[in-house]
C-alpha cells in the first residue's frame, strides 16, 4: 500500500495511515478544504524495493485520473536499471475505489495461496475487465472545487436535489441515471443490479460511502435482493476518495466470485 497525500492548507498527512476515514470527514463537514496528491516515483520505488516478492504485480488508478500509473512505470524502469532481476508489473486496473478493492482482494487472494505470478495476472485482467462500479452522490460542490464538474452544475443540482448516478468502467466516469428522491435512489440501484450484472453468477459486492454507512448498507440490500450476492462487505471511502467527492457518496462495486 503506497498512500496519497491529504494536504489541508500547510497540513500533509498519508491517507489511512495518518488520519482516518472518520476524522477526515469531520473536518471536512466543519469547513475545512482537502486537496490529494499523488505518490512520487521514489516511494514506488522504495516500496518495490522492500517487497520480499519473487515478482511484483503493482495495481494503479487509471493513468488519466492520476499520476499513479506513470509513477509507478518510472520506479518499475529504475528498479530494472539497478540490477534487481525480479519482474515488475504495472497494471492501469481502468477502476478506483471499490473497484480497485475488488480487483486487489483477487489478486492478494492468490498471492497468499502461492499461486504463479501468471495466474494472477490474469485473474487481475479478468477482474479489471468484469468488475462494475456505480455511486452516487449528494452534492457536486466538492467534485465541482476540483474542477471535474462546472460550478454552475453543481448549485443547480443542489437548488433541484438531483442525485446522479455515476459509472465508473474502463477509466471513464459517465452518468448513468439521474435520482430525485432517497427512495429512487435506491430504486434505481437495485434496476442497475438486475439490468447490468451477471444473471445467475455468485457476485463480489463492495457497498461503499463516505460518511453515511446505512445508505451504503441499504444499496447493498437492494443489490442483493435481485442478484446473488455470495461475498459482500459495507466498506468506507479513503479521505483520499473523499477529497474530491465529498460526504455522503454510496455506491457498490461488484465482479463474479469465479472468473474464467
Amino acid at each position: 500500500m503506497i498512500p496519497l497525500r491529504i494536504v489541508f492548507g500547510e497540513e500533509v498527512l498519508r491517507d489511512v495511515a495518518d488520519i482516518t476515514a472518520e476524522e477526515f470527514y469531520r473536518r471536512l463537514e466543519a469547513g475545512e478544504r482537502a486537496t490529494t496528491s499523488t505518490p512520487s516515483a521514489g516511494e514506488y520505488l522504495e516500496a518495490l524495493i522492500g517487497a520480499d516478492g519473487a515478482e511484483i504485480v503493482c495495481l494503479t488508478l487509471p493513468d488519466h485520473l492520476s499520476g499513479m500509473f506513470t509513477a509507478a512505470n518510472l520506479a518499475a524502469r529504475l528498479f530494472h536499471e539497478s540490477g534487481d532481476e525480479r519482474r515488475v508489473t504495472v497494471i492501469d486496473t481502468g477502476t478506483a475505489a471499490a473497484g480497485l478493492g475488488l480487483v486487489a482482494r483477487a489478486a492478494a487472494e492468490l498471492c497468499a495461496a502461492s499461486a504463479t505470478a501468471d495466474c494472477v495476472y490474469r485473474r487481475v485482467h479478468e477482474a479489471c475487465r468484469s468488475v462494475r462500479m456505480f455511486g452516487t452522490l449528494r452534492t457536486l460542490t466538492y467534485l465541482a472545487r476540483g474542477g471535474h464538474v462546472p460550478s454552475i452544475a453543481a448549485s443547480v443540482s443542489g437548488l433541484l436535489d438531483v442525485r446522479p448516478i455515476l459509472e465508473l468502467r474502463s477509466g471513464e466516469v459517465h452518468r448513468y441515471a439521474l435520482a430525485r428522491t432517497e427512495s429512487h435512489v435506491l430504486t434505481t440501484f437495485r434496476e442497475i443490479a438486475e439490468r447490468e450484472l451477471p444473471k445467475g453468477q455468485p457476485l463480489w459486492v463492495l457497498a461503499f460511502h463516505s460518511s453515511d454507512e446505512q445508505a451504503a448498507q441499504s444499496i447493498l440490500d437492494a443489490v442483493a435482493s435481485v442478484t446473488r450476492v455470495a461475498r459482500a462487505e459495507v466498506i468506507p471511502l479513503t479521505p483520499a476518495l473523499g477529497a474530491h467527492t465529498g460526504p455522503g457518496m454510496s455506491g457498490f462495486a461488484a465482479m463474479p466470485v469465479a472468473l474464467s
